[in-house]
């Protein structure tokens, strides 16, 4: 007989996105998989050698090609809903998010409808992504009357109902900023935030600095004329 916080456990999918990964995301699997037993959930966004790992627990959805981070979560979501999973933990799949905090996300109590990972902005990251973050998180902060110290960092916890009640326009990495401010924009979402480390490898990053950027201000304003 398992008690409420067993369910809770349970009822709480791990989701990856990823394009293209390396070996990182078998190093990855397996070290989520000695931490907890929740199952996890693969999307593969169209990579150009579909990923065939095969563990314990684990699920694999295929994008016929590229779509976008945005459009692999909110495929996911949606199959995880239909799958009776009442929360999902993202991560990405370059190991640039410690899953030794997946325990800690999932101890939230379930009642925190979104649950952000926020880095030390320290000299192990680097000082463009150190300016681009802190500065979105302000406008964000703004936009939705909150505090948001880290609002791009993918580590998170969601309440799948909640995201799915709302429509996305931003299918790319623009849709982490505008999850946050359909979201959090309304007074009964309940948000929280969790001190994670920070991390980086030597991975390339499929973020376009300036394209990315300008996608930024392009939803903002969208934000600001249509409210």
């Amino acid at each position: 007989m398992y008690n409420d916080f067993a369910l809770h456990f349970m009822k709480t999918i791990i989701v990856i996105p990823a394009f293209n990964p390396t070996f990182q995301l078998a190093k990855l699997i397996n070290e989520i998989n000695k931490l907890i037993d929740n199952p996890i959930l693969i999307i593969d966004d169209g990579s150009s050698v579909p990923i065939s790992i095969k563990k314990k627990n684990l699920h694999v959805i295929y994008n016929e090609k590229n779509k976008g981070k945005g459009y692999s979560l909110i495929k996911a979501f949606k199959y995880a809903e239909i799958k009776g999973f009442s929360h999902a933990v993202t991560l990405d799949a370059d190991f640039q998010h410690d899953p030794k905090i997946l325990p800690d996300f999932l101890k939230i109590n379930r009642s925190k409808d979104v649950v952000i990972g926020t880095r030390c902005f320290n000299k192990n990251m680097p000082l463009h992504r150190r300016f681009s973050n802190i500065l979105t998180s302000l406008i964000l902060s703004l936009i939705c009357k909150c505090n948001i110290n880290d609002s791009q960092c993918g580590f998170r916890r969601y309440n799948i109902k909640k995201v799915l009640i709302n429509n996305y326009n931003e299918l790319g990495f623009q849709f982490e900023s505008e999850v946050l401010i359909k979201l959090l924009r309304n007074s009964n979402i309940k948000y929280q935030e969790l001190s994670i480390p920070t991390i980086y490898s030597n991975e390339t990053s499929s973020i376009n600095n300036i394209l990315d950027t300008f996608r930024f201000i392009k939803l903002i304003f969208k934000t600001l004329i249509f409210k």
